[in-house]
């Protein structure tokens, strides 16, 4: 399936690379852009040969990889998180570490994967924190090139807001898809039960941040503006290949304990292709509630003029 995996990849690679090159560029990638994609395309050239691989490759790789597609989307559209958001993008990787940790948890207690290969030491929670900074960026950034190749923007009214019935009930299934993991003896059910931590924050946060006036996925599937949906779902799914792809020629690598080990891309089980989408929904809501939370920038997607918005001035509403 690994074979397959990388087909899927360069078939994925080729149409965005022909998209790109056929849409109008009022601007230019520029140095760093043509210094990430050489980073990314150096470290995916050594990941693939038989030389000795430092602990660090994945993270740079994904590093070139942030760097080179918001020079990709800065190009097409004139805007990216990057360059035009700073202060946004920043935050949206320090709080990639952060919003990360209770994957980590769930994974002490269920058991999905382990890790081999990372040195000891302080080093080693350098490089988990450097890869945990890229993850949210690296859906970001994937997600707003789809929309930068679609020309799409973000709707000029928001949606309607959701009633007290539906509310209540996203927040049990939200809860329960959170509790019950936990709840129930662990055994072998890890591998099992896991999925259902890919949509019990989605389930929990979105209603409370349509509530607040924050970004919210129910918002735009209301509004009609269901392309933010699918680009993320999208960017779900490849973001989620190339981790696999990547991890697969690395010297420090994560393992998926799962039973059934043919059923498998390289470590990423066939079952997850149905749960990336669904974290990369999540993701997106995730940073959205802690941003705004916290006051600090919010990274929104598409990027344009005007859409980093602090948490604070958004306005809450009432549920019907």
């Amino acid at each position: 399936m690994g074979l397959a995996a990388i087909i899927v990849l360069k078939l994925a690679a080729a149409t965005l690379v022909t998209a790109f090159v056929r849409a109008p560029r009022p601007g230019s990638i520029g140095l760093a852009g043509w210094s990430g994609i050489a980073v990314f395309c150096v470290c995916g050239a050594w990941l693939g040969t038989s030389f000795p691989k430092p602990a660090w490759l994945v993270a740079a790789a994904w590093t070139g990889y942030v760097v080179a597609i918001d020079a990709a989307v800065y190009s097409v559209r004139g805007c990216s998180l990057l360059r035009s958001r700073a202060n946004a993008f920043l935050w949206l990787a320090v709080l990639s570490v952060f919003l990360w940790l209770p994957f980590e948890w769930y994974n002490l207690r269920l058991a999905t994967w382990y890790r081999s290969g990372l040195p000891d030491g302080s080093l080693r929670y350098v490089l988990l924190g450097w890869s945990s900074a890229c993850i949210w960026p690296a859906l970001y950034e994937t997600a707003d090139f789809f929309l930068a190749l679609g020309s799409r923007t973000e709707p000029a009214r928001p949606g309607r807001i959701p009633r007290r019935r539906a509310v209540a009930i996203s927040l049990a299934a939200g809860v329960a898809c959170l509790t019950v993991p936990v709840a129930i003896p662990r055994l072998d059910a890890g591998e099992f039960l896991a999925p259902l931590i890919a949509c019990g924050f989605l389930l929990v946060l979105d209603p409370v941040n349509r509530w607040r006036g924050w970004p919210s996925l129910w918002a735009d599937w209301s509004a009609r503006y269901r392309h933010r949906v699918a680009a993320l779902a999208l960017s779900g799914v490849i973001c989620g290949l190339l981790a696999d792809c990547l991890n697969a020629g690395a010297s420090a690598q994560w393992h998926s304990i799962y039973a059934a080990a043919e059923l498998k891309v390289f470590e990423l089980p066939l079952a997850a292709l149905a749960v990336l989408p669904v974290f990369a929904l999540q993701a997106y809501i995730l940073h959205g509630w802690a941003a705004s939370a916290l006051g600090l920038p919010v990274a929104v997607i598409p990027c344009t003029p005007g859409s980093e918005i602090p948490g604070a001035t958004h306005t809450r509403l009432s549920l019907r």
